[in-house]
């Protein structure tokens, strides 16, 4: 759809699968099940390679001083600054677990954490780090079991430190609209729970937009796997104003070419957005047994995230590390 579609007008995104290419229900379905299998079977990871990066990380964040001393560039790059009067020059008051700052100014006291995920935490540092090289890992992935059994932590904490670590990477994706050409279109994500889901209907199935910029050559530089919110969806079917409001949110107003198409598996003679939707589905069944449409949004948000530093080919986890470092979550 163009930025100026109807906002009245319907789409016909639900029509029934065998009007796709002549394809049955069933067959549509059965197709999905083995290429998520083949995936499955395909994204196994070299434990050697894991082992060897676990290695390398350890080395480098050996102790809490090492993760302190990344803190600090990452949150004052030209040494400290007060948030309160940007001052920078400050005392540093050393007899908490972590160091406080007091401007010598307005005497404003800041912690090294203070808006960041792990403010308020009692989690060490490096444990938290460790949590950051986990879920950086484009491989494997975590969920809140490995990750608690990993930290030797409650599976609560685990899990409350993962769902910070994805809220601040939706803020991340949110500060990141999509820019130049921008084309996409809609599908589904189902989860694939057993073998007998083949004869379901799916009832957690979500309507999600698939949404990239391409460079000169047509190739994604940056993907979007959004879901289509509930009041742009009335009886089956998806509002052609869902697009309008996809394009509000997601798309930069200085791109030069919008077209987001709101038929089911229509993506703009971009058929490689199928596939990173079928990456998404299989990661997420494989990793975490399914997702429920409550946090969805935040799991292809990881996804994305690190699927788009992995396209522009530059270092994961400092960049996770980063954007959990500029949000209080």
């Amino acid at each position: 759809m163009s930025r100026n579609a109807d906002k009245d007008c319907r789409s016909d995104v639900h029509r029934k699968p065998e009007m796709d290419a002549g394809r049955s229900v069933d067959s549509k379905i059965i197709q999905d099940v083995l290429l998520n299998l083949s995936m499955d079977r395909y994204s196994k990871w070299d434990e050697s390679a894991f082992k060897q990066e676990e290695k390398a990380f350890r080395n480098r964040f050996k102790t809490e001083e090492d993760c302190v001393q990344f803190i600090y560039q990452a949150k004052w790059p030209d040494g400290f600054s007060c948030p309160r009067c940007e001052h920078r020059q400050a005392y540093v008051i050393r007899s908490r677990r972590l160091p406080l700052y007091e401007c010598r100014s307005c005497r404003h006291q800041t912690s090294l954490i203070a808006g960041t995920v792990m403010e308020g935490s009692r989690t060490s540092l490096c444990k938290w780090f460790l949590a950051f090289h986990l879920v950086a890992n484009t491989e494997r992935g975590t969920n809140a079991v490995q990750l608690s059994s990993f930290l030797q932590v409650t599976y609560k904490t685990a899990w409350a430190i993962l769902h910070k670590i994805r809220q601040a990477l939706s803020q991340a994706d949110h500060k990141q609209p999509l820019t130049g050409v921008v084309k996409g279109g809609t599908a589904f994500h189902r989860p694939f729970r057993s073998a007998a889901s083949v004869l379901g209907l799916y009832p957690e199935q979500r309507p999600v937009f698939v949404v990239a910029s391409l460079d000169k050559g047509a190739v994604p530089q940056q993907v979007k796997i959004k879901t289509v919110r509930p009041e742009d969806m009335e009886d089956g079917r998806i509002y052609r104003s869902a697009g309008e409001h996809f394009i509000k949110e997601h798309v930069s107003p200085d791109a030069i070419d919008v077209d987001i198409e709101t038929r089911r598996y229509h993506y703009q003679r971009v058929p490689s957005l199928r596939n990173y939707l079928r990456k998404a589905r299989a990661w997420t069944n494989r990793v975490f047994n399914g997702i429920g449409p409550k946090y969805l949004q935040h799991y292809l948000d990881e996804f994305c995230f690190r699927l788009n530093l992995q396209l522009q080919k530059v270092p994961i986890f400092d960049h996770l590390a980063r954007a959990c470092l500029r949000t209080s979550g």
